[in-house]
């Protein structure tokens, strides 16, 4: 009977240690979902925190976005304000020339017409004096002759 209890001893010795075994890889495969499960909400944590940054990193880039897009309108428009007040400013200097070239002209033509009145004048003073003079000289002829002739 030796044999007999020492045979199922031997099993039942066995079969704790199996159950030890299997109590153990229990406690094990326990462990290591535990495990897997905080390094599952670690990673959907880390994932969280990288889509909000990027999410973030987004928002800040569409707004300096905005802002650039902002300043170069205000540089165009500031660009197109001062063309035009460029071409605002080289039509009135136009408008002022052609008025001073337009008052020259005009002052011009006064002068001509005076130098023309001044010259007119002239003729006719020297032709009139002319005239008188050619008178005189007949009238000293007519004398002299009518001098000549009482002799």
């Amino acid at each position: 009977m030796v044999t007999c209890k020492g045979g199922q001893e031997e099993r039942l010795s066995e079969e704790i240690e199996r159950e030890h075994e299997i109590r153990n890889l229990k406690e094990t495969v326990s462990a290591l979902r535990d495990a897997l499960e905080k390094q599952k909400a670690v990673t959907a944590q880390e994932v969280a925190l990288a889509v909000s940054e990027a999410h973030n990193e987004v928002l800040d880039l569409k707004g300096t976005i905005a802002e650039m897009r902002d300043e170069l309108e205000r540089r165009k428009a500031a660009g197109e304000e001062a063309v035009q007040k460029v071409l605002a400013q080289s039509a009135e200097e136009s408008r002022q020339l052609q008025s001073s070239v337009q008052a020259l002209r005009d002052q011009l033509e006064i002068e001509k017409a005076r130098h023309s009145e001044a010259e007119q004048l002239m003729r006719r003073i020297h032709r009139d004096e002319a005239a008188e003079l050619e008178k005189t000289i007949q009238r000293v002829r007519g004398e002299l002759e009518a001098c000549r002739g009482q002799k």
